[in-house]
């Protein structure tokens, strides 16, 4: 991280396992330029563990955000995190 960067640092408010104490946002940079410019793909390790062959199943791929979302709130991800992953959360 460079000097430039300490200037864009924040405390966030604090997450449930942190017992009431704030913690320090750190502005991410995407690592790999573009990566989310494919979209998400979804693939079954068990049957295609070199993930050659995406899934394209509407109602599978609803099932994998819904539970992605179930676990972010139980885990208490931040508001940033759904929008990084474009997902529509309340």
């Amino acid at each position: 991280m460079t000097w430039m960067n300490w200037e864009k640092l924040s405390l966030a408010p604090p997450f449930n396992f942190t017992k009431g104490l704030q913690v320090l946002r750190i502005p991410a940079r995407e690592k790999y330029k573009g990566v989310n410019s494919f979209g998400h793909l979804l693939f079954d390790l068990r049957d295609d563990p070199q993930q050659q062959h995406p899934i394209h199943d509407e109602a599978i791929e609803a099932r994998m955000i819904n539970l992605l979302i179930r676990l972010m709130k139980e885990n208490d991800a931040p508001a940033e995190q759904y929008r990084r992953l474009g997902l529509d959360v309340v």
